[in-house]
């Protein structure tokens, strides 16, 4: 059986990832729609249990679930840790006594409770006395109402999340007016275009890939570009001797550490660090975004009969959030890296060989499941490798970030 889940990152003020929500999509029609509530729930916790695994899915985040009255009334929300899960209560839900008998053993047994949807004229006062977080979604509800909601329900320990936040100018809004947390994609835009200057790009790092992008690249020269910097030197036997390359050998030498990495891993690492170096103070979720990217192109490189060209979409998915992470429009900020022209043109426009592949990620992270199913059909691939790819890639970016930055 095929499970889909999208997840979607939620912010604290300092625009820190603290949770992700778990969204379930149905694993016939790839859709959003729920025919069946309690079964759409089921299929998120087999899926992230069973096959991804919170671990993987969420990356030690917490999880923020969907239940219907009967899960909840059955006791479903026990089955998992409290650790793991915040029990998002969903904005129809109405109380009884054995439902509210179960809301409160859930929250003595140390669950975390979140109120969906939370409008200001809200029926229901005993599950709001209860509830950890209100979620409040800002495209179903008036600014005045967004203010009132908090004057208005504010009482300690209750903290109010703003949902679908798609801009800067949402976020600063929401947390002027008091919201602890942030769900949406304003991440993933840029705040202002303000053409500021890109951080210097050290000489070595341009250096080594000179060294990289030659005819015979050369493990010796290489070498001896990497022991003319001692922080470099350091990065790389961290991330050398990382779980990435599984190995239980530590490697001693500059030489051998770069020969276990390998000139198409030394290429993408030295890019990522001249991505990290350029976007200095940005969110650390717009690397990893970009790192998920990277690695999920050249995952489905083969399934789109551009296996050969791998490396190439890694570097599309990589520099496809440099607009955000220098608040500088695409075309300009990649006129001063040694990409080819068509590389750059997959980033800015998404629509030529490298582009498409680009196109049908960014559709899939926005849960837009017609555009994935018509860019699939496109580039003849089948829908079912792409979660694989998506969970893949994010174990991968986990370890990246922990032992390459």
């Amino acid at each position: 059986m095929l499970i889909y889940i999208a997840r979607q990152p939620i912010f604290n003020k300092a625009k820190d990832v603290v949770a992700y929500e778990l969204l379930y999509r149905d694993p016939k029609t790839q859709t959003a729609s729920i025919k069946n509530p309690d079964a759409a729930t089921n299929s998120v916790l087999m899926g992230s249990t069973l096959i991804a695994s919170f671990e993987r899915l969420l990356d030690g985040k917490r999880a923020f679930i969907n239940f219907t009255t009967n899960l909840i009334k059955d006791g479903t929300p026990l089955i998992f840790s409290s650790n793991y899960m915040i029990i998002e209560i969903l904005e129809d839900v109405v109380p009884d006594i054995f439902l509210m008998q179960r809301l409160h053993e859930l929250k003595n047994k140390g669950y975390t409770l979140a109120l969906d949807d939370f409008t200001l004229h809200y029926p229901h006062t005993e599950i709001i006395d209860l509830v950890d977080i209100i979620k409040v979604d800002f495209t179903l509800t008036t600014p005045d109402d967004q203010k009132m909601i908090i004057k208005k329900f504010k009482r300690p320990g209750l903290k109010f999340l703003a949902e679908k936040v798609e801009t800067f100018e949402d976020f600063n809004h929401a947390k002027s007016l008091g919201y602890d947390y942030f769900q949406g994609y304003f991440f993933s835009k840029p705040a202002v275009f303000s053409y500021k200057d890109i951080n210097s790009i050290d000489t070595t790092h341009v250096e080594i890939l000179k060294g990289l992008n030659s005819e015979t690249p050369n493990y010796t020269y290489l070498a001896s570009l990497f022991e003319k910097d001692i922080s470099l030197t350091y990065k790389l036997f961290r991330y050398a001797n990382s779980p990435v390359y599984g190995s239980i050998e530590q490697v001693s030498t500059i030489r051998k550490a770069l020969v276990r990495l390998g000139f198409s891993n030394i290429r993408n690492w030295m890019y990522l660090l001249i991505l990290r170096c350029m976007s200095i103070g940005q969110s650390d979720e717009s690397i990893c975004v970009s790192l998920r990217r990277a690695k999920m192109l050249e995952l489905m490189a083969p399934d789109c009969g551009l296996a050969q060209r791998a490396p190439e979409l890694f570097l599309v998915g990589l520099f496809s959030m440099l607009d955000v992470l220098v608040d500088k429009s695409l075309d300009k900020v990649l006129e001063e890296l040694p990409l080819k022209e068509e590389t750059k043109e997959a980033i800015i426009y998404k629509e030529n060989t490298l582009g498409l592949p680009l196109k049908l990620i960014l559709a899939y992270e926005k849960g837009d499941w017609d555009e994935v199913e018509k860019l699939c059909i496109q580039l003849k691939l089948k829908p079912m490798n792409i979660s694989p790819a998506y969970i893949e890639s994010i174990k991968w970016t986990s370890e990246v970030v922990k032992y390459s930055l």
